[in-house]
């Protein structure tokens, strides 16, 4: 009897592990044909607008590891954006602009890596500098420690725009080729869900979310803070400074203001509307949140609405975002999604709470 139980327990778990595997490459698939169709019809502005709502997935869910499964509310990410941004124009920007209006050493002067070496250059030195800047912040707690996190945008910005030899000071890099396209950036956004998806349900996921959870208790249990929030910062880390190299290959320029406090408030807003450790969560904050953004900005500059021409009133958009948050706060304070994923009746992609 129990050796028939436990037969049709392994085959009932392969089944499982199978229908994802068929609903996850069946996802992708999907995904690759709406891609191609958006990349076959779609020019201009709404071509852009696809591509900064795929970055913004990337930054959301990044920032979701940390301050959504780990517990640590951090407002530095602006800042590891930032230096994912330079690292990678200083590795692809020509030869020509960096002799004329830089001193750097020769070897990096001369230096024109392709895209993919050079997001890898910018996710390690984010993660390097994240590690080595922030870390120590970790002996902080509660709002000390998000103090001490805002921190690290100031030394970064204060960092791009005095050391000009560098950096071209507050006058930024110009002229980064246009390697960031729609394949680059849905492509990296497959891999860090099924990354994230992958840790989250693996030891070192369940640890930092029992960290998220309850601190004391997951130390109790014998967690090893230090060990798992450092991990799972500098994973965090390394997809931000991605996500700064592909903001930066889109926009193809940088400066020091680039990654802002504002910027970072946005991300932050993405999470908090989609729901708090949910990868489904931070995509739909991210597209909701970017719609906004793209709808609220005529109205700010002044528009003609249905006879009436409005005046310009600018910073409108964040005072409508900064409601909207408020609204979602005291109707939704889980988010959206919650800490749910989206699942399908009978065929589940990604499961929720309720995990097979």
């Amino acid at each position: 009897m129990n050796t028939n139980t436990n037969t049709n327990n392994v085959n009932t778990n392969k089944s499982i592990l199978e229908n994802r595997k068929i609903m996850s490459i069946g996802g992708i698939l999907v995904l690759g044909l709406i891609l191609l169709f958006l990349e076959n019809n779609l020019s201009g502005y709404y071509h852009r607008l696809v591509l900064l709502f795929g970055i913004n997935v990337i930054l959301t869910l990044s920032l979701n590891i940390t301050n959504g499964y780990a517990g640590i509310f951090s407002l530095g990410h602006g800042g590891l954006m930032l230096a994912g941004g330079y690292a990678t124009a200083l590795v692809t920007l020509p030869v020509s602009f960096k002799a004329s209006a830089l001193n750097l050493p020769h070897w990096l002067e001369t230096m024109q890596l392709p895209f993919l070496p050079a997001m890898l250059i910018a996710g390690i030195t984010a993660t390097i500098i994240g590690f080595t800047i922030l870390l120590p912040a970790f002996r902080l707690k509660g709002h000390y420690f998000i103090l001490g996190s805002l921190g690290i945008n100031v030394i970064m910005i204060n960092i791009a725009e005095n050391v000009r030899a560098i950096t071209n000071g507050a006058t930024g890099l110009r002229g980064a080729p246009p390697y960031t396209n729609i394949w680059w950036i849905f492509a990296i956004v497959v891999i860090l869900v099924y990354l994230m998806w992958t840790l989250m349900t693996s030891k070192y996921g369940r640890a930092v979310q029992a960290i998220g959870k309850d601190e004391g208790l997951a130390q109790a249990l014998g967690v090893n803070l230090s060990k798992y929030k450092a991990f799972a910062f500098m994973f965090s880390s390394f997809f931000t400074g991605v996500g700064g190299a592909l903001w930066t290959h889109l926009i193809l320029t940088i400066s020091p203001s680039s990654f802002d406090l504002l910027v970072v408030f946005q991300i932050v807003m993405m999470m908090v509307v989609g729901g708090v450790a949910s990868i489904t969560g931070s995509i739909l904050g991210a597209a909701i949140i970017t719609a906004m953004l793209e709808i609220l900005q005529p109205i700010q500059e002044g528009m003609v609405l249905f006879g009436f021409k409005l005046p310009q009133m600018f910073g409108l958009s964040q005072v409508l975002l900064a409601l909207f948050l408020i609204l979602i706060m005291i109707y939704k304070p889980d988010g959206l999604m919650g800490e749910k994923e989206f699942s399908l009746k009978h065929l589940r992609f990604l499961s929720g709470n309720n995990r097979e």
